[in-house]
Order: structure tokens, then C-alpha cells, then sequence
């Protein structure tokens, strides 16, 4: 070992936290703090739901809360307008639009949806392609097989338009 594969831990930390902005350590700060004041000001039970709740984690607008038992999930549910509003006033620079729950213990967590609905567009491109390349091969002509051919009857043209139309939101509507 020499000394260049020795790093200091102030090293070492700031490594870690690099790409993590002052902003938004404030932000998550400030909306576990406001956490805890909304959910303790419910009615009757806020106390106790924030002491068996806590944040998890926040990504495109969705904020993922857990709690120990299925009833506090239940009573989340039950009060989440109410939470919603009070973290939205608390934080007016986050983005709040909904809550997701999860049990403790449980491994759910939140997702790039933009992400998924890329990776489910190109799945059913290919399953399209694929089956596409099936029918050419049991002798079936494609609409733009038929199109090419010169004895064939092309279909007018405003139906052509909805066949595309109908596949582009097929494939988009999937995802």
C-alpha cells in the first residue's frame, strides 16, 4: 500500500456527497421537519402517526412514506389531502403531488416512470418487429409490403392515417 491509496475521510466524505447540492440537503431537511409538524397536527391521532411514520424518499412529485403497521398506512390514506396541503405550504419550492405508502420492511420504492415508459415503448417495438418479420415469413404481406407492390390496391389514404395513428398510441399508450 503506498501513500496514494491512502484517502483521508474529509476526503472520502466529500467524494461522496459531490453531486449532492447544499439546496437540496435544505430541502430534504425542511420537509422532514415539515413532516413531523403536519402529520402531529391531524386530529386526534397526529402524534402517534408521525411517531410510527417517516419519509422515504420524493421522486417526480410522488413522496414515499413508511410506516410500521398497515393501520397507520390506512390512516395516512385517510388524512392525505390534509398532509398534502401542509407539506405543500411548508415547501413551496418541492414539487408534492401525491403520497405512496409502504410497509416497514418491505423493499417498494419509487421508479423513473419517464425511465419505464421508454423501456416498454421499445419492448413493444420490438414485439411488433418480430411479429412483423413472422408473418413475412409465413408468406403474409405488411401494410408496406402491400404499399410496394404495384398490383396490389393501396388503402386511401385517411385509412392508412388511422392505422398509423392506432399503432403510434398503441405503442405509446403501453407504457
Amino acid at each position: 500500500m503506498t501513500d496514494n491509496d491512502i484517502m483521508r475521510a474529509s476526503q472520502m466524505i466529500t467524494q461522496v456527497f459531490k453531486n449532492i447540492s447544499p439546496e437540496d440537503v435544505e430541502n430534504g431537511n425542511r420537509l422532514l421537519g415539515s413532516w413531523r409538524q403536519t402529520v402531529e397536527s391531524v386530529a386526534r391521532c397526529g402524534a402517534k402517526l408521525a411517531a410510527h411514520t417517516r419519509v422515504v424518499d420524493l421522486k417526480n412529485g410522488v413522496l414515499l412514506v413508511e410506516a410500521d403497521h398497515s393501520g397507520w398506512i390506512q390512516l395516512l390514506q385517510l388524512h392525505q389531502n390534509y398532509i398534502l396541503t401542509g407539506l405543500r405550504r411548508k415547501n413551496p419550492k418541492l414539487t408534492i403531488g401525491s403520497l405512496a405508502f409502504r410497509l416497514a420492511g418491505s423493499d417498494a420504492h419509487l421508479v423513473d416512470g419517464a425511465a419505464l415508459a421508454r423501456k416498454e415503448r421499445d419492448r413493444m417495438q420490438r414485439r411488433y418487429d418480430a411479429e412483423d418479420a413472422l408473418l413475412k415469413e409465413s408468406g403474409f404481406d405488411t401494410p408496406q409490403d402491400a404499399e410496394r407492390k404495384t398490383d396490389a390496391q393501396p388503402l386511401p389514404p385517411e385509412l392508412q392515417h388511422l392505422f398509423d395513428k392506432f399503432k403510434s398510441e398503441i405503442l405509446t399508450n403501453q407504457a
